[in-house]
């Protein structure tokens, strides 16, 4: 039949609430949207995640325009920006954001796990 992709629906979710958070610049909830290890890469030196996301000038706002779906990991395409999820066991986190194409190389992202 036709639809979405099992999963597409909880993908776009925390998406739309991840675009929600990073406009109304909600560190605490990017962080805790974001998988331990783009939490943690986040955190440089003396800042905690939220302080470094927060000084980030991440896109917010915006619909989500596209959705692929590779099992546990997904790419969401937004008027501004690019993201990466991963499924773990409580759900969708995002393992990056900020993400620019770089041609045939990996995205170049402002917040990556």
């Amino acid at each position: 039949g036709c639809g979405a992709p099992a999963g597409e629906a909880d993908v776009t979710g925390t998406a739309r609430e991840w675009l929600t958070a990073a406009q109304a610049k909600d560190a605490a909830r990017m962080c805790a949207l974001l998988t331990p290890a783009a939490a943690e890469s986040a955190a440089t030196g003396d800042e905690t995640c939220e302080q470094a996301v927060g000084d980030l000038d991440l896109p917010g706002g915006g619909t989500v325009d596209g959705v692929e779906l590779w099992s546990d990991e997904a790419q969401v395409r937004t008027g501004a920006d690019t993201l990466f999820l991963t499924r773990l066991s409580d759900g969708w986190h995002v393992n990056g954001a900020g993400c620019r194409p770089q041609g045939d190389r990996p995205y170049d992202c402002d917040v990556a796990g």
